[in-house]
């Protein structure tokens, strides 16, 4: 309502003549103050953190993973250089190497946790208020994706020099 107390006989009712009066077409719906429970809230952040802290810890692998693997490749790499290979298009495969198994993960665990979620609300009794509440962790991911690929570069520059082509 517009800012008419509840309490008042009638409110809703006025509101609704006084903006068919304005404008015939126009829609008036009811907006009602929610509480939010202690418990809901510590869950959703307990969650948060959660799924922050496992997100960290598979970025930590991916890093590893894909440190390892341009360590591996050191000899190919320089070859590709030494061929007139960009070095722009070499990164740009390492930000695909960690963007999408990343991306893939997310898709799925946004489809399952959103699926589970509503069955609970619904066994609750209960519906869904909020659908976009999984914006944060889709950003956290992105993040980490950025940041793994950030931190794999000083390594895929070190590994593309000539010196790789020299046998010991």
């Amino acid at each position: 309502m517009i800012r008419l107390d509840p309490a008042v006989p009638d409110a809703a009712d006025r509101v609704r003549n006084t903006a068919a009066a304005i404008d015939p077409t126009a829609r008036v719906k009811d907006v009602e103050d929610t509480e939010r429970d202690a418990a809901f809230s510590s869950v959703r952040t307990g969650v948060l953190v959660g799924s922050t802290l496992t997100m960290l810890l598979v970025a930590a692998s991916l890093l590893v993973t894909t440190l390892e693997q341009l360590r591996d490749r050191k000899r190919l790499l320089s070859s590709l250089v030494a061929f007139g290979t960009r070095r722009s298009t070499l990164a740009l495969s390492v930000l695909w190497q960690t963007a999408v198994p990343i991306a893939l993960g997310l898709a799925l665990a946004v489809a399952g946790g959103l699926g589970l979620g509503v069955v609970l609300l619904r066994t609750g009794g209960q519906r869904v208020q909020d659908w976009w509440v999984f914006l944060p962790v889709l950003g956290i991911g992105t993040a980490l994706i950025a940041l793994v690929t950030l931190l794999s570069m000083p390594a895929l520059w070190r590994l593309m020099r000539a010196d790789g082509l020299r046998t010991e």
